[in-house]
């Protein structure tokens, strides 16, 4: 099982400079998942251990807007099928 917290973005300037942001809550760039349509094609992938550090720095630091992101939860099973992704509200 693997699971992790995900940001998707409108435009891929978002997406490197969040990444920038997100450096010391040890972040990593990874293309958007194929289940995940709308965006840029580059997102942000947090571990759930980082997941609270992350979104404190996000919340204070991020000058994005809910319109520019999406937060997703995904949890991914041994098959395709066993992917379970949850859209999340907006870190506020």
């Amino acid at each position: 099982m693997d699971e992790y917290y995900l940001l998707t973005f409108e435009s891929t300037h978002a997406a490197i400079s969040t990444e920038k942001l997100l450096k010391p809550a040890e972040v990593t760039i990874m293309p958007v998942p194929r289940f995940i349509s709308a965006s840029c094609g580059i997102s942000v992938r947090i571990r759930p251990d980082k997941k609270d550090e992350a979104e404190k720095i996000f919340r204070e630091s991020s000058q994005l807007t809910p319109g520019d992101y999406a937060y997703y939860h995904i949890v991914r099973g041994a098959t395709a099928d066993e992917t379970v992704c949850d859209r999340l509200e907006a870190i506020k």
